[in-house]
């Protein structure tokens, strides 16, 4: 085994051991992702559409999870012949499977108006339209509060 394929044999067996715990990040899966479809950097950067650097701040956590998009990272994952959410958190899937429609639909079951929910989230009332709209992708706090009451 040539020194290149050694190094990238450690680089898929440090990926596996961080992507396999259960609080592996959206950094190791994508980048476990990757190795394991034996892709470089360079390729899957191109197929995605973005540049090298953004795939390596992503890989390397220098981008944190909440602003990750969610299209990169379910993309990502196709491309390297995994499950559409293997690199994703619990939060990626919320915006990603709609979070307004879920926002919504918490109100409606706590039997808030748009205006009461803003005013107990601390927030405008445009902006929880927004969220409900899905123009607006809401805060990680708000993903927490929706799906611990559905």
């Amino acid at each position: 085994m040539g020194q290149k394929q050694t190094l990238k044999a450690k680089r898929l067996s440090k990926a596996m051991k961080l992507c396999t715990g259960s609080h592996a990040s959206a950094s190791d899966r994508l980048c476990y992702a990757r190795l394991s479809a034996g892709m470089l950097q360079e390729e899957l950067a191109a197929w995605l559409g973005i540049d090298r650097a953004t795939l390596t701040r992503y890989e390397t956590g220098n981008v944190s999870e909440e602003n990750m998009q969610v299209e990169v990272l379910v993309n990502a994952a196709i491309l390297c012949g995994k499950d559409k959410y293997f690199c994703c958190n619990p939060y990626h899937v919320f915006i990603y499977e709609g979070a307004g429609e879920q926002i919504k639909r918490y109100r409606k079951s706590t039997g808030l108006t748009q205006a009461q929910l803003a005013e107990r989230l601390g927030v405008a009332l445009t902006t929880v339209k927004r969220w409900e709209r899905n123009v607006n992708k809401p805060p990680t706090y708000v993903w927490g509060l929706v799906t611990s009451s559905l």
